[in-house]
Parts: structure tokens; sequence; C-alpha cells
């Protein structure tokens, strides 16, 4: 239960007292802003957005801004991911809005609450061919974002502002969690109002029916080889806890989806580790063991989660089906019990049943048994060991999209549920440069380490600027094989030759530039004699890690579909 108050109004003003003082919308917005909690914003100015910027310097909402659109959004995300809280971003018109799109589709596919704030061109010259309308009668902002939120709205009305800012923050953080969109007319943010008081509750409580509890329990005791499957649904308010009590009162074992990694510590005996994209042999073997029973919470069943849509995930007897977002459950699998439900609700109902249960078979996590092809040249897994040995094991790792984080998520060993942000849902580049910045913002007391590839940083390098100048004591490693690994063996994978795609770059000279530190490692153990450094940086540091590029990831065929549908077409008489 949440209360939400904005300022008074003339009306809740006690008598006698001097009558309220007219203000600028974007004054009265920052107040709205404020009341909500949010202390943290992220983004760049630009002419129509800056009556919202001005209003921001009167307050102790603490600014940052970013060196491109997209990397404000990532930013914005990444607290979110890392604190459950909503993330704001505040971009210009135009080329503004445009550059943030792909970070709002990214909070949009990972379910991330991200407010964004965009400045408009005045009403009066809406379709009159001024420089960046985004209004109906131009770009058509809104209608863009609409498909990649939650809600997008302009305000059109001074008097209308507060509560439409309110009412999307709501939707945000209400629900299947995910971004909203405002615009704000230049006259609109510049006209005088006497603000509303807002005061409103947010329920976020909900009631499971206790017979169906009651069942799913039952079933969970007497079945011989059940499996919870935890998606990235179980991430907050305490359903990583309630998870592991489950599974200690059932001892049932645990995978977790690759978004959902860390939710369930790998370090417990029940742990069976990842199961999908770059998940572990312990957990694929214990499915293809087959199930009696599965319980998948808090995931869409999409393909990275799944193999692919694997068949092994359909069980024999009982497939429950538990998410907060209804249009999820049924999409790629039939359940036999459907549950429309926060997890931390599931889950704590069924931590209080009990049942009995049966034998259960030895779980643990393993790995694949790797090692590099040249002892002169650093494979990324042990690479991977080396940073883990040197940075503290509450290091939060914010991992990129490309062959790194197949490594990431198969040899980085995770024990708390924040310390792995990934956001797979779009599976952009060059995000987690930005969500380490966003995740170190939200929790400067804890090592916060980027793994991206030398594409990524190629994308989105130019954030570590922002984190220079905020001096953000934070490590970027960027996994270097110098091409775009990924799509060279995915192309080879399904036409069977492989294109060059070569990444020439010197990251050192890009590092400097930046204002960031910067170390080069070539072959083991150069990572942990640059240990004090990493350990404790005055501000970020970029670490170029040489990867023998001929290193893989043993790895189920995903490209099989897409190789099927890349064949010529049979015309038929």
């Amino acid at each position: 239960m949440g209360t939400f108050d904005g300022p008074e109004t003339e009306s809740t003003a006690e008598a006698g007292s001097p009558e309220p003082t007219a203000r600028r919308t974007a004054d009265v917005l920052v107040d709205v802003l404020e009341a909500a909690g949010v202390e943290l914003i992220f983004g760049l100015p630009g002419g129509p957005i800056s009556p919202l910027h001005d209003a921001l310097m009167d307050r102790q909402l603490r600014v940052i801004t970013t060196r491109h659109e997209s990397g404000a959004l990532f930013a914005a995300a990444g607290y979110a991911h890392t604190t459950g809280r909503l993330g704001v971003a505040v971009v210009t018109s135009g080329p503004g809005v445009l550059n943030a799109m792909t970070g709002l589709a990214s909070a949009h596919c990972d379910g991330l609450p991200v407010l964004l704030l965009v400045g408009e061109v005045p009403r009066k010259v809406h379709g009159k061919g001024a420089l960046q309308d985004g209004s109906s009668h131009g770009l058509n902002v809104v209608g863009m974002t609409r498909h990649v939120t939650k809600l997008s709205a302009e305000m059109i009305d001074p008097s209308q502002g507060p509560l439409l800012l309110h009412r999307a923050i709501t939707t945000a953080l209400s629900g299947r969690r995910g971004p909203v969109c405002l615009t704000l007319p230049l006259d609109i943010a510049m006209a005088p109002q006497v603000a509303t008081r807002i005061t409103a509750e947010l329920s976020l409580e909900f009631s499971i029916n206790a017979r169906a509890l009651d069942e799913i329990a039952a079933l969970l005791g007497v079945a011989g080889r059940p499996l919870i499957l935890a998606g990235s649904g179980v991430r907050g308010h305490g359903a990583p806890a309630a998870l592991r009590a489950v599974a200690e009162r059932f001892q049932c074992p645990i995978a977790t989806t690759p978004k959902a990694k860390g939710v369930f510590p790998e370090n417990h005996p029940l742990a069976l580790g990842v199961f999908g994209l770059g998940g572990h042999p312990s957990a694929r073997e214990y499915v293809e063991g087959g199930l009696d029973m599965l319980i998948a919470i808090g995931t869409s069943l999409g393909d990275l989660a799944t193999d692919g849509w694997t068949p092994l995930l359909k069980p024999r007897r009982a497939f429950v089906h538990v998410d907060i977002d209804a249009r999820q459950i049924g999409k790629s699998y039939a359940p036999t019990h459907a549950l429309v439900a926060p997890a931390a609700a599931f889950l704590g109902g069924l931590a209080e049943r009990t049942a009995r249960i049966v034998p259960r078979p030895p779980t643990g996590v393993t790995r694949f048994p790797m090692a590099s092809s040249d002892l002169e040249e650093l494979a990324p897994q042990d690479a991977l060991a080396e940073i883990q040995s040197i940075l503290p094991h509450d290091t939060i790792y914010t991992v990129d999209s490309g062959e790194h984080f197949l490594f990431a998520t198969h040899f980085l060993e995770v024990t708390a549920p924040d310390a792995f942000v990934v956001m797979t849902g779009l599976g952009s580049m060059g995000q987690s440069i930005g969500g380490a910045i966003g995740a170190k913002l939200a929790h400067p007391d804890r090592m916060v380490a980027a793994i991206c590839g030398d594409g990524c940083f190629a994308m989105n390098g130019f954030e570590v600027a922002t984190a220079a100048a905020e001096k953000l004591p934070l490590v970027v490693f960027v996994f270097n094989d110098r091409r775009l690994g990924m799509v060279e063996i995915g192309h080879k994978a399904v036409y069977g030759r492989q294109p060059s795609y070569p990444i020439t770059m010197d990251v050192g000279a890009l590092a400097k530039g930046l204002g960031a530190e910067f170390v080069r490692v070539t072959r083991p153990g150069d990572l942990t004699a640059a240990a004090a450094l990493l350990r404790r940086p005055n501000g970020p540091v970029v670490v170029d890690v040489q990867i023998d590029p001929s290193v893989k990831l043993p790895r189920k065929d995903r490209m099989a579909e897409l190789k099927a549908a890349s064949r010529p077409l049979r015309l038929v008489n």
C-alpha cells in the first residue's frame, strides 16, 4: 500500500492562509516527482525541455547528464532494475526522443518501471512545419512510443499535467511493471497554475485462492521429479527469500531463466543453475531426465528462457504457470494451473503449506569444462574466474549482448538477486555501461562492473565520460575479440560460411580520452596483477580484455529454425 501526496490547493489550505501562488507547470511537475520519492534523473537538455531543467535547478534532485539519450534510458533502466523503484529520464524533442526509443523499448521488453518525460514544441506551431514537431501533426511521438510503453500521452492542459504525471507513475509501478512516456509542450511547461492536491492510494496486495495453493502444494509434495523455473518476476519484493523457503520446505530443485540468474543462490544445494541460453548442463540434464511437475514463476516462457520452446518443459502431470501479467499465460505452453499473481504473493502462500515430501534426486550446478586453445591467450571463462576472484562477492554485474553474455551467464557464480543485470528482452548492444551507471548511483557502497564486448563498447562507450564526470568508481570490462563475434558465428551456423565483421579501435586511447583509467590484459594473470586498482577505483576504469576468439561455449543450435526459414520457397503449380 502506498500513498501519494501532491502540493496543497486553495481548497485544502487552512482558512485565513495566504492565497496560493501560481507557478509554472514545470515547477509543479517537479513537486509531483519529489512527492513520488524520485531522487535521481537522467537525461540531456534541449530547448523544448528547458523549463523542466530550469525547475530542477532549484531542487535537491540529482540530475545526471549523459552523453546520449539511449545512455540516459539504459541508466534509468539499470537504476530501476537494481532498486525496483522508478527510473526517470528527461529528454528533448525530435532526435532527443528518437535516440531514447531503443532504451525505452528495452525497458518495455524487460518490464522495468521507467518514466520518460519529453519536451515538445509549443502547441500553436503544431502542424505548421516547426523544427522537431513531435505532435500528432508531426512525428507523432505519442503514437510511436505507445507500442513500447504502458502509457503514452501528451499534456494538453496545464491543470491536467500533475494528474497525468501521477497516473503515469502509478501505471509504471503497478501490475507488470514497464515504461511510460509523457510529452510536455513548451507552452504548457511555462504556463502558470495553482497546484492541486493529489491524494491517492496504490494497493499492490493480492489474495490467491487458498484451495489452489493447497492443491499445488499437495502435487509438489508427491512429485518425483518437480522443477521450479524462476523468471525475472521473482527478483524483488521479498520473492527471492520466499523462493528459497519453498525450495527448502519441499526439497524442490530450482532453475532460473537467464534474465533471472541470481534470484536463487547458485551455490545452494538445490540450485540447478540457468536453463536456456548460456545455461548449465545440470539444468539441461535434469529436464532431459523428465519432469512430472513444473512451476514456472514470473517468466513469459520465451525463446531464451526455454531453449527455443523445448517440449522437454512439458511435464507429465502438472504445469503451473504464475505471472502477474495474464497475457503471458498460455502464450507458449498450456498450463494445467494458471494463476495471475505476483511471485512474492504466490511463493509466500506456498511456503506456508506443508506436504509429505518424497525423496528427490541430488542437484547442484555444473558447468562445461573448458580451456583456452592457446595458453598464451586468455579464454573468456578464465577472465571471468579472475574477475570474480578479485572483486567483492556482492558485486553487481551489468552484462551486455553478445558472446560475452553466454560466458557470463554460464561461468559467473551469482548468489544475490540483484547482482546480475541483463536486458535480454530486446537484446540491445551497448546497454551495460548505462546500466552500470544507474546501478552504481543506486548502490554507491557496492562494486559495479559492466561486462561488454568491443562491438558494444563501440556503440555506447561514450557513457564512460558520464561516469567520469560524476566520479563514479566502476569498472568496464571490454571482452575484446576484435570482431562482431556472435554475428559471425550465427551467420556461419545458418549459411555455412563465415563473414568478417572486424572491430578496429584503440580501446585504451578511447578510455583515456573519456577520462577513465585504463588497463590492457592479454594473458592469464594480467587481471590479478591489476587487482589493487580494480578493487578500489577512484573513478571509471576500462579494462581491455583481449580474449581468445577461438574459444566457443557449447550450446544448443538455436539457429536451426532460422536455417530452415532461410531455405528457398518451393513453388507448387
